[in-house]
């Protein structure tokens, strides 16, 4: 039985205190790749959703080009975790509109992210449509994967096909 979500807290934390969640739920317990390009930029927002202490869901958000588009307006999405226990409360959805926030503030026209093809409904009912075929990365050859990408509200961007 969930608790009461007012009881959850959002905060903004140092990346250090999303790798665990990272681990746990997106690679399988390995700790050693749980840092991500981009994790130490000035621009980059780590969120956490915590019950008490202990994070239970997490996303962030970095400047970073989107592939095949110059410019500097991209953001990437970037270790979407949440807790097994906890996924079908919309704590995910609630993190990436919060990243959404963000990119916007800080000038943002797109939002990207490399979406395993379990998650790829989850993002496409947020609206982000894929942008690639599916493919595998080196270091997960047992997973396909699809680059998705949601433009923000505002000015068209004309520099993203």
């Amino acid at each position: 039985m969930l608790r009461d979500r007012s009881l959850f807290a959002i905060r903004s934390v140092p990346a250090e205190q999303v790798y665990p969640i990272r681990s746990s739920v997106l690679l399988d317990g390995d700790t050693s790749q749980c840092r991500f390009r981009g994790d130490d930029q000035d621009s980059t927002l780590h969120l956490a959703i915590c019950d008490g202490d202990a994070i239970v869901a997490a996303a962030t958000v970095c400047q970073e080009a989107f592939p095949g588009s110059p410019g500097d307006n991209a953001w990437r999405l970037r270790g979407v975790a949440v807790d097994p226990s906890m996924q079908r409360y919309g704590f995910g959805r609630m993190l990436i509109k919060l990243c959404f926030d963000h990119a916007r503030k800080e000038g943002g026209r797109i939002v990207w992210c490399t979406a395993r093809e379990s998650a790829r409904g989850f993002y496409e009912a947020l609206g982000f449509a894929s942008a690639s075929p599916p493919f595998t990365l080196p270091t997960r050859g047992d997973v396909l994967f699809y680059e998705m990408h949601y433009v923000l509200p505002g000015e068209p961007v004309t520099d993203v096909e």
